[in-house]
């Protein structure tokens, strides 16, 4: 085997896609990650023992890229400029700044990367951002596919859809390096955007229920929704699961705070025989014993590798574990329990830890990502 694929994790928070990498068993070395987020930095050197750089992404220079080598791009820019909560200003929003300055250094490098995997959510792919990265990827000539896909479709419990992009640059003769070509607007507005897993068949994986991620909590009840939260409500439905259910909501930042209405679902611990709710009633829900997922919870929907896990029905020794990951054939979901955890330092509060997780993703997709699409032909995955 050849030496590992050089990356650098732009916009890293707290490593998702350097754990994806981790989990597809990809041949890979992280060489450097970016982000400005003080918190998730701190996250982030915690678990894999090495500080991302806190330069502004969009100063970086051809020449600090370049000293790198790298091999692979891996992205996650912010979501905000194509979400209605951000007004959706795209290329006008400041937030979208840094990633249209990576795509404008692609074609200044003297040896652009093979490979680029990007992650963000659904809206993107009507974006001019996105516009403006396929038009600069099909100059490059870089092989392209794009999914909205969720973790749902991948046999995990939880819906979180998302827009994810992987290119794999041509091999190019010597010659006609870093030649551009001109794509047509029409080609790129016409590239087929794939939303079933595996692509263009797919395959039916056997959900398993909410118990199967939950803790033992005992008797701590610091994680029941506060009643002030639930009785100001009036005939507004909450999204409430139950240890048996096959599907949460997707999970956002404002998690674990009063924006019960829309931030994720919601835990019912007691009357589980109760699923008809009187939502004018809302003094009625309290009997319900509603409470969030911890922290630790939706880790593990979100298919981090998490510590004190190995008891799961899922733990990787079910198995799955032991099929062949370099046929890029797409796997039953496993609890990944390869090294480094997901942890948070000392420091790090229940609160910053939701928006940490709300803002990031789940890495068993962009692992199956990985070995199935992006790195499929590649020596590469082990």
């Amino acid at each position: 085997m050849t030496g590992p694929i050089r990356c650098l994790e732009f916009f890293s928070g707290i490593g998702g896609l350097h754990h994806g990498l981790n989990i597809a068993g990809v041949h890979a070395e992280v060489v450097a990650s970016f982000d400005v987020n003080e918190i998730a930095n701190k996250v982030y050197a915690h678990n894999f023992k090495k500080e991302p750089s806190k330069k502004t992404i969009d100063r970086l220079t051809a020449k600090d890229i370049e000293k790198y080598q790298a091999d692979c791009w891996l992205l996650s820019p912010p979501c905000q400029p194509y979400t209605q909560g951000g007004k959706m200003k795209d290329i006008n929003d400041s937030r979208a700044k840094p990633l249209l300055h990576l795509i404008k250094l692609l074609s200044t490098l003297e040896n652009p990367p093979t490979y680029l995997f990007l992650e963000n959510v659904k809206n993107f792919e009507i974006s001019q951002s996105r516009q403006e990265l396929m038009t600069q990827l099909e100059a490059l000539g870089y092989e392209i596919n794009e999914c909205l896909l969720s973790p749902i479709q991948f046999g995990i419990p939880n819906h979180r859809l998302r827009y994810y992009l992987t290119a794999r640059r041509k091999q190019q003769p010597k010659n006609e390096e870093n030649v551009h070509t001109s794509p047509t607007t029409k080609t790129t507005e016409n590239r087929k955007i794939h939303t079933t897993w595996p692509f263009d068949q797919e395959q039916t994986f056997d959900v398993p229920e909410l118990a199967n991620f939950l803790e033992q909590l005992n008797d701590d009840d610091s994680f029941i929704v506060p009643s002030r939260y639930i009785l100001r409500l009036h005939n507004f439905r909450l999204d409430i699961v139950l240890p048996s259910s096959t599907k949460t909501s997707c999970v956002t930042k404002a998690y674990g705070s009063n924006h019960i209405m829309t931030s994720g679902s919601l835990l019912q611990t007691k009357k589980l025989e109760t699923m008809d709710y009187d939502w004018q009633d809302t003094a009625s829900l309290l009997e319900l014993g509603l409470r969030f997922l911890t922290p630790t919870e939706i880790g593990r929907l979100h298919a981090f590798p998490m510590p004190d896990y190995s008891s799961s029905s899922l733990g990787s020794n079910n198995g799955t574990k032991n099929e062949s990951s370099s046929s890029g054939v797409p796997r039953h979901f496993f609890s990944p329990a390869n090294l480094p955890h997901l942890a948070f330092p000392e420091g790090v509060n229940r609160q910053q830890q939701y928006r940490l997780l709300g803002n990031s993703l789940n890495c068993w997709v962009v692992a199956e990502l990985l070995r199935c699409v992006l790195f499929v032909d590649s020596h590469h995955v082990e």
